[in-house]
């Protein structure tokens, strides 16, 4: 089985440094089956990429308590400030991805 569909991941921009350790497409894992035989398992490069990358994020925490603590305390200081012309391009710029 090859997978194509990757689009809209992003993973096509991973550098170099993300992927390191990432095992070329032309390596294959042989596996014993039920039966006695052998099957063969060869993922491509984005595969393995879009493989890599889910790994990265899972390992990632979900919340930077480091940065949670600076917009405490500049809301709270009163000096946090949002640009509205910012957050509407940006909530357009999605919408226009999906």
């Amino acid at each position: 089985m090859k997978i194509n569909d990757i689009h809209g991941l992003g993973i096509e921009n991973l550098q170099p440094s993300q992927t390191q350790g990432v095992s070329p497409a032309s390596a294959h894992r042989p596996a014993v089956s039920n039966d006695g035989g052998v099957d063969v398992i060869e993922l491509s490069d984005k595969a393995r990429l879009m493989q890599k990358a889910g790994q990265a994020i899972a390992e990632a925490p979900e919340i930077r308590p480091e940065k949670v603590l600076r917009l405490q305390d500049a809301v709270q200081q009163g000096a946090y400030q949002v640009d509205p012309q910012k957050v509407a391009n940006s909530i357009i710029a999605h919408l226009l991805q999906e």
